[in-house]
């Protein structure tokens, strides 16, 4: 019985595959306040991140410590952030913030700096473009034919851009390439793909379960509240709105609305919780979403899909991309954050599309990063071991939270 309901989940996930020719991954969180009583389960807490620790950390505990300190920095340097504004790079293994900029950052912007350096250390550097200098070469570069993804740097110094293996040639010929306003590296590779497809959860539901609707299987990303109702976010590839989504199990669930197709958002009408799940993928453990955070490039990041399960020593390195993406029917989906898992090993899979990224914090509990919407550089089956379906891939693309909330006018719900 369990076998035949896996080969026909199994079937139902390669002809979604099939269909759209590629796999899919979704990236959003939105949420509100959910009271004690509407929880109908008990919680079963996480371990927290998991695998080798990041050189010159003795644990997982002070890693997070130092990158929560230099994200409250970057979230004030982010708030006042004027036209010659590059990046932020909030990686913990530096020690200090850097903050990168064109030109003159002005009084208000090195007075804060000062104040800043009182408690964390914060590095101004001067950078050649602003940030809406490449942000605006990424988008015209990324409508260029065979263009896998466009990656403004963080420090400023240009864009570089992933050309499909065979057009490497092509596309560094093309004139938007060769006249671009900015640097322009172009370096070959894979477009990214999205992802299809725990695996029986009931109300009220966590984040990172397993859904199923017409379109094939995906994972539940965050709760939120929309208009005082809490609802559950999760990518928009994993479904279109009326269908009539189902549990792992295939309990009835609830139905889609609000698709944002380019920005791959759309929300499950069901209970949900402010948990995610954590660890493997038939697991039942969880940690508790105390917030949301905004992703820095250098930040440590961790996934949780309902196919390949919970990920850790991951680290991003791109911010606001736009992207053509696989089995996505726009010209450029974003904006988006790329990170990847530094071993070597998966960082998502198919069907952890619309699953939740998270950053642990300090107080056991963990802020809502985003949601996945697709992943880029296969990696062999051993190096994503536990994986329900594979190939897993070793980059993961998520929706930030902000825009997500933004989006739905939603806040997070939190536990």
């Amino acid at each position: 019985m369990i076998d035949s309901q896996h080969t026909r989940r199994r079937t139902l996930l390669r002809g979604a595959l099939a269909l759209t020719g590629a796999a899919v991954l979704a990236v959003s969180s939105l949420a509100g306040v959910a009271s004690a009583s509407e929880q109908t389960k008990p919680a079963a807490p996480g371990a927290g991140p998991a695998g080798p620790v990041p050189a010159g950390f003795a644990s997982w505990t002070e890693l997070i410590s130092v990158q929560e300190r230099l994200n409250q920095a970057a979230t004030r340097v982010a708030a006042v952030k004027g036209a010659g504004f590059a990046g932020i790079v909030a990686a913990p293994e530096n020690r200090e913030l850097r903050v990168y900029w064109k030109g003159d950052a002005g009084a208000r912007v090195r007075a804060l700096v000062r104040d800043l350096n009182r408690t964390v250390p914060v590095r101004l550097v001067p950078a050649r473009y602003s940030e809406a200098d490449l942000a605006a070469t990424a988008r015209k570069l990324a409508t260029v034919p065979d263009v896998a993804s466009v990656v403004p740097r963080v420090d400023g110094s240009g864009v570089q851009v992933v050309a499909r293996a065979p057009k490497l040639a092509k596309v560094r010929a093309t004139r938007a390439v060769r006249d671009s306003a900015a640097v322009v590296s172009v370096v070959a590779g894979d477009a990214p793909v999205a992802t299809y497809t725990r695996q029986a959860d009931i109300p009220n539901y966590y984040g990172g379960g397993r859904f199923w609707s017409p379109t094939g299987g995906c994972s539940t990303g965050f709760a939120i509240n929309t208009g005082g109702t809490v609802r559950m976010l999760t990518a928009g590839h994993c479904g279109e709105n009326g269908q009539s989504v189902t549990t792992g199990a295939g309990a009835a669930m609830g139905t889609i609305s609000n698709k944002i197709t380019c920005t791959d958002l759309e929300i499950i009408n069901t209970g949900s919780w402010g948990r995610v799940f954590t660890g493997g993928p038939y697991s039942g453990t969880s940690v508790a979403i105390g917030g949301t955070a905004s992703s820095f490039v250098g930040n440590y990041i961790v996934t949780t899909g309902a196919t390949s399960g919970e990920h850790s020593n991951i680290q991003v390195t791109a911010v606001n991309l736009y992207l053509g993406i696989n089995g996505i029917p726009c010209g450029t989906v974003g904006p988006l954050v790329q990170a990847r898992q530094l071993n070597g090993t998966c960082a998502v899979a198919p069907g952890d599309s619309g699953g939740p990224v998270i950053a642990y914090r300090t107080d056991g509990r963990a802020n809502a990063l985003g949601t996945m919407t697709a992943g880029a550089a296969a990696v062999a089956n051993n190096l994503c071991p536990g994986t329900i379906y594979t190939p897993g891939y070793n980059y993961v693309y998520y929706i930030p939270i902000g825009t997500s909330l933004a989006a739905y006018g939603a806040s997070i719900v939190t536990s």
